[in-house]
């Protein structure tokens, strides 16, 4: 994880204060950018889909207009069912609603990465920073995992990581992984006990 690629694991001279300090900073910074990420790839996924919803039911609802106009009475019924069937899923689902929570988190955590940069590096602005994290998580809703991994290794490829850094999520998980779905966290579970491991051995 960031913050932690060269650990001593107690061989080496330990940190300073002042490179603990650095330390946590970093990490903080690390995991506020990688929410900020997640928060924004929610919110333009809910955007993407509030749009089809709407571009679907206007052109369903013309279909049903022009179907009973001349007078296709059976096509017209089967139009206007999937409309009212299309709009209980758009009410359900509240893709408004989650877009527009998901955008405000993302805009908090962007604010708290700004604010990060613009404090000195002391225990008391950690201090502070950790609360106003803490704030901002009271307000999120259940984590999407594969979503929260994928944000994490966009950080990690901005920062240069190396490619053995990047959870191993396949296009599938990418996908999916909006709609909830967490299936095959055991690969990558292994890929963490394997890499916990190595990092032991060093």
């Amino acid at each position: 994880m960031a913050g932690q690629e060269n650990p001593s694991h107690g061989l080496g001279p330990a940190p300073s204060a002042e490179e603990r300090l650095a330390g946590e900073f970093y990490d903080l910074d690390f995991s506020v950018h990688r929410s900020r990420r997640y928060h924004e790839k929610l919110a333009r996924f809910y955007a993407s889909w509030r749009d089809r919803f709407r571009i679907v039911t206007a052109c369903a609802g013309s279909g049903a207009f022009l179907l009973i106009v001349r007078d296709f009475q059976v096509a017209a019924e089967f139009v206007t069912a999937f409309v009212a069937l299309w709009a209980v899923v758009d009410i359900i689902v509240g893709p408004d609603k989650k877009h527009d929570l998901h955008n405000e988190l993302c805009k908090r955590f962007t604010g708290l990465a700004a604010k990060i940069q613009q404090v000195p590096n002391t225990k008391e602005s950690l201090r502070e920073l950790v609360a106003e994290r803490l704030l901002i998580e009271q307000n999120e809703p259940p984590c999407k995992r594969f979503v929260d991994f994928e944000a994490r290794n966009d950080e990690c490829r901005a920062r240069g990581f190396p490619p053995d850094d990047f959870v191993p999520l396949r296009r599938w998980q990418r996908e999916l992984g909006y709609y909830g779905f967490q299936l095959g966290m055991g690969r990558i579970e292994e890929w963490r006990a394997a890499r916990a491991r190595a990092a032991a051995a060093s």
